[in-house]
């Protein structure tokens, strides 16, 4: 399920809640620190300043406002982090605004994004290009 990449990233955090296959949670869900790792189902939102990784069978109904969110399964929902990975085989259906945004390839997203920071650039750098039809410039 995990590459080698990803579970170096993983195991530098510790997996303080786990949601099994099957389980079922009916309401809202508060992270307030550490990692959340969920394979059942949530129907509700979830909120707080950790980090969540949806595993494949794991699906979410509901918005999502984290640091940090790894999906492999589904969120029908919005999702608001400052880092959101969709991995291939994952679908997001709803809007999100983040800082940085990575949609393997396989994956699935089906929404509007807002991407915050990053500077607009304060200068527009003029070039003429010569547009008629005799290819010679104009004046």
């Amino acid at each position: 399920m995990f590459g080698k990449k990803e579970e170096a990233r993983v195991s530098n955090q510790e997996i303080r809640t786990l949601i099994g296959i099957g389980c079922l949670f009916d309401g809202n869900l508060t992270i307030p620190e550490g990692l959340t790792r969920i394979d059942g189902e949530i129907r509700g939102n979830i909120s707080g300043k950790g980090g969540l990784i949806l595993g494949e069978r794991g699906s979410v109904r509901g918005d999502i406002d984290l640091e940090r969110v790894v999906v492999y399964g589904r969120v029908q929902g919005n999702i608001k982090a400052q880092s959101l990975e969709i991995k291939a085989g994952g679908r997001v259906d709803g809007n999100v605004q983040v800082k940085e945004l990575i949609i393997e390839k396989g994956a699935v997203y089906n929404g509007e994004c807002k991407m915050e920071g990053g500077e607009a650039p304060t200068e527009l750098q003029s070039s003429r290009v010569d547009m008629s039809p005799t290819g010679s410039p104009s004046s």
